[in-house]
């Protein structure tokens, strides 16, 4: 007969396959703007919650900003990082739909920014696309 290994009847209940994404809005400090934001998902069962798949637009208003999505991306390893919030979870099969919505929101562009100190309405930013792009991740996603 042989002694069962306690650890390997572990290791099922410790599977490290991906299921499910918690969802944050992720802060980093900026010098001269408000905190820039983007969204982070990160695998549920990970411990280290701050590290995972990162979106975000990036560059300047005026001149239009650009999508830039990564996969795997160490949000808390940079030295603006501020702070994550928790959003939502959505199922890992729903990872390419999100990717979709991310993808098509409008990116922020205003060329008033680069002649008018303080344009209204307001321009979008990247604040605002977080937004958009959460309100309809979670509309579609959850639930």
């Amino acid at each position: 007969s042989h002694t069962k290994n306690p650890i390997l009847d572990l290791l099922p209940t410790m599977a490290t396959d991906t299921t499910t994404y918690n969802v944050y809005r992720v802060y980093f400090k900026q010098s001269d703007k408000p905190d820039h934001q983007g969204i982070a998902l990160v695998p549920a069962q990970m411990v280290d919650q701050g590290r995972g798949r990162f979106y975000h637009v990036t560059g300047d208003l005026g001149l239009g900003m650009d999508y830039d999505p990564r996969p795997g991306y160490n949000f808390q390893g940079t030295n603006s990082y501020k702070g994550s919030a928790f959003q939502f979870q959505i199922p890992k099969v729903k990872l390419s739909e999100f990717e979709g919505i991310a993808a098509k929101q409008k990116v922020p562009h205003d060329p008033r920014v680069l002649t008018d100190k303080n344009p209204y309405p307001p321009p979008r930013n990247c604040t605002d696309w977080v937004d958009d792009v959460l309100k309809e991740a979670k509309s579609k996603l959850v639930g």
